[in-house]
């Protein structure tokens, strides 16, 4: 090895570590903490460095101390023809005593400001600023970082005719959430093989009545949800194109769904736009007992990523839960969180997503959603 770049480690957001990687010529590094690294970072760190920066051969960890800094450093850096120090980091007093000691030894010294997106340096006892351009890392690299792994997400491609038939297909159903509710158990007690059904117009289940939609059957056509092959007085004959048309159809809240991933690829604004996101947790699949997660909608503007959760129930527990959990564990603390809710919102849960950092858009506020996000992230960028 003949390139070492020593960083401070940052504990706070693991991306950061990352960084700098692409942007040294270095063939090593070797991230320094004085707290203890939890081995997971330790793996999924290394492991990612080594994927996804070829110029990158070695990985290394030293937790240290202030007393014996130039001891235990000293050893380390002699193996190196060159060394570079970066002295950023979410660690004050580390980055002082990585400073001196780079100065003592006549050592390459900067600091990488991520978010400023500029390098400052000393050159012949001045401050030198330049302009960088970091590298964002895509929802799938995040994850992986993270030690997790994207199995999937779900694909719709949509003519200009359906999306705006899918939009007032959602709006209805935002706005008439119990008559939505009927539409989509029609569709769910229909005995359905290979995505075609054949069945009588009215159905029961329970003691309760659910009638074929009628009325709706138009626009879903449109929409590119169904499609039917017969009608008659008392009987319908009709298939569904896809498996994600089948699941819209049947299930109530997957519209609500599909109507925010089309408006934010719409926008034009978001790098990327995933709807129904599969994430295996450890990264290794497939395996017994494996641990899989849906995302419902995933959206990636430069560094900024947003975790939406979309319920077309009333707002509870499990679904808070579910989404602080998720988006902590899959993209970290900085991760925006949104669940969007067209049921009915009680005080306190909404007080529990306060305290979580989660944004809870309500029904009159989910066609507002894309622009109100888009101003939040351009006020962040600038």
């Amino acid at each position: 090895m003949s390139r070492l770049l020593v960083k401070i480690f940052n504990h706070h957001t693991i991306e950061k570590n990352v960084y700098p990687a692409f942007l040294t010529e270095s063939d090593a590094i070797l991230f320094l903490s004085l707290s203890k690294i939890k081995e997971e970072e330790k793996i999924s760190l290394k492991h990612f460095l080594m994927e996804q920066v070829p110029h990158i051969k070695q990985v290394t960890f030293r937790q240290i101390s202030l007393e014996k800094f130039s001891e235990e450093l000293d050893p380390v850096l002699t193996n190196y023809k060159e060394v570079a120090l970066d002295v950023f980091g979410n660690d004050s007093l580390l980055a002082i005593k990585l400073y001196e000691y780079g100065m003592e030894r006549k050592l390459s010294i900067h600091a990488i400001d991520v978010e400023g997106e500029k390098q400052y340096s000393w050159d012949a006892g001045r401050l030198v600023e330049s302009n960088l351009n970091i590298p964002s890392l895509s929802i799938q690299q995040l994850i992986e970082l993270r030690g997790g792994k994207l199995i999937k997400s779900k694909q719709h491609r949509c003519s200009q005719k359906q999306i705006a038939a899918i939009k007032k297909l959602a709006n209805y159903a935002i706005s008439n959430p119990e008559q939505w509710y009927q539409v989509t158990q029609f569709f769910a007690l229909a005995k359905t093989g290979d995505f075609h059904a054949e069945t009588g117009k009215v159905l029961m289940n329970n003691g309760k009545r659910y009638p074929y939609p009628a009325a709706l059957i138009s626009l879903l056509t449109e929409a590119g949800m169904i499609h039917i092959d017969e009608e008659k007085t008392d009987k319908v004959i009709y298939s569904f194109p896809s498996p994600e048309a089948q699941q819209i159809c049947r299930n109530k809240g997957h519209i609500l769904e599909l109507y925010l991933y089309l408006l934010a690829r719409e926008s034009g604004f978001f790098d990327e736009c995933m709807i129904g996101a599969e994430i295996d947790w450890n990264g290794i699949f497939p395996e017994a007992d494996n641990v899989q997660n849906e995302i419902d909608v995933v959206l990636r503007k430069g560094r900024s990523i947003i975790f939406i959760s979309c319920k077309m129930t009333d707002l509870s527990v499990e679904a808070i839960n579910e989404l602080e959990v998720y988006a902590n564990h899959f993209a970290g603390e900085t991760c925006l969180k949104l669940i969007v809710c067209s049921g009915k919102i009680n005080p306190v849960y909404a007080n529990r997503c306060h305290e979580y950092g989660v944004i809870v858009i309500k029904n009159n506020q989910i066609s507002n959603l894309i622009p109100m996000l888009e101003k939040r992230i351009k006020r962040k960028i600038r």
